[in-house]
């Protein structure tokens, strides 16, 4: 009878400390609106989330095992008042973004490699991927609107850094990036009327 009161007070302690398990977190980074952007462990996984109010959003669903680092999560490129800029960089692949929304920690857009970033105006460029691979993204924060152009194809260099914005206007955006003989190109892009 003993052993049995001993069995049962130790599963209702095991239920009772299984019931406040407490997620550990690994780092805490402040954003813009009052959102704090974490990195926990629960059990086997890390994830990325934001915290706002007590109230916890898990990132884009971005786990790893606990075997992982945790910078294979990413890290905050950029961070604005309702988006903020997840940047991932793992071994020799193009750095991959995620342009997340702070209310529901879902990604409104992908990119690749961000290479002009004006902190002022609130516009970044980034290479497209994935559906819109072979494309140059300009994207403003202000409006939340993307303008899209064709990437040079007539480089050696198609990926990674290889493009280089030398101005940028309402009306026209310049960019320069070598050519298959290693000459600089200047490219002239007319941009859309806002």
């Amino acid at each position: 009878m003993k052993s049995l009161s001993t069995i049962l007070f130790s599963l209702v302690c095991i239920s009772c400390m299984a019931g406040n398990h407490r997620d550990t977190t690994y780092q805490n980074i402040k954003l813009k609106g009052g959102y704090t952007f974490a990195f926990k462990k629960h059990d086997s996984i890390i994830y990325a989330c934001l915290i706002k109010d007590g109230k916890e959003i898990e990132v884009v669903d971005d786990e790893a095992d606990t075997t992982m680092p945790i910078s294979s999560l990413g890290y905050v490129y950029a961070d604005y008042e309702k988006v903020f800029v997840l940047a991932t960089h793992e071994g020799a692949n193009p750095i991959e973004i995620q342009i997340v929304d702070k209310n529901t920690g879902g990604a409104t857009m992908y990119g690749a490699t961000p290479f002009y970033k004006d902190s002022i105006n609130n516009i970044i460029m980034f290479e497209g991927n994935h559906r819109r691979a072979g494309k140059l993204i300009l994207y403003d924060f202000n409006t939340g609107k993307s303008e899209l152009f064709i990437a040079p194809k007539e480089t050696p260099c198609f990926c990674c850094f290889c493009w280089k914005v030398l101005s940028l206007t309402d009306t026209e955006l310049k960019i320069e990036y070598l050519n298959m003989k290693y000459g600089k190109v200047i490219k002239t892009y007319e941009r859309s009327a806002k």
